[in-house]
Order: structure tokens, then C-alpha cells, then sequence
């Protein structure tokens, strides 16, 4: 099974929580929203026990930019570093 592991950025603009992966991507979570400045520890503690598949989206290659919606691959584990 692939991973992709991603390490978490910050809440963007719409208070959608935004991670990227080592190549510089962009992911996220158009659904959960979170406010301003709320930490990894928090986020994290969210994600904990969720399919992040059924959550986490591509979002592009720049932050606080439109998600590109794409979803990932459920034989691809997500990783929250």
C-alpha cells in the first residue's frame, strides 16, 4: 500500500485545515472547518480515528488557493506527520 504523508500547514482563509506533502502539494478538508489559528495538536486529535480518505482532498501547489477537489485513492494511506 502507497502512503502519502502529510505534515499539517495551517487554517487557511476559509478555516479549511491545509496540509502538504514533501514535493510541496497542497491537501485538505473542505468539510471540517476549524477556527483561525487553531494548532496540529487539535487537528490532529480531530483526524484521529477518521478515514482521512473520506476527507482529505487535493487541494493544488499554492496555499489559500481553490481545492482542486481531487480525492485520494483509498489504497493510499494517509499519514497526519
Amino acid at each position: 500500500m502507497k502512503e502519502l504523508r502529510l505534515k499539517f500547514v495551517a487554517i487557511d482563509d476559509w478555516n479549511r485545515p491545509v496540509f502538504q506533502n514533501d514535493k510541496g502539494l497542497y491537501f485538505g478538508d473542505t468539510e471540517n472547518l476549524f477556527n483561525y489559528g487553531t494548532g496540529k495538536e487539535e487537528v490532529y486529535s480531530f483526524y484521529k480515528n477518521k478515514k482521512l480518505n473520506d476527507h482529505i482532498c487535493y487541494f493544488g501547489r499554492r496555499f489559500d488557493d481553490d481545492p482542486l477537489g481531487g480525492w485520494i485513492n483509498e489504497d493510499i494511506k494517509i499519514i497526519l506527520e
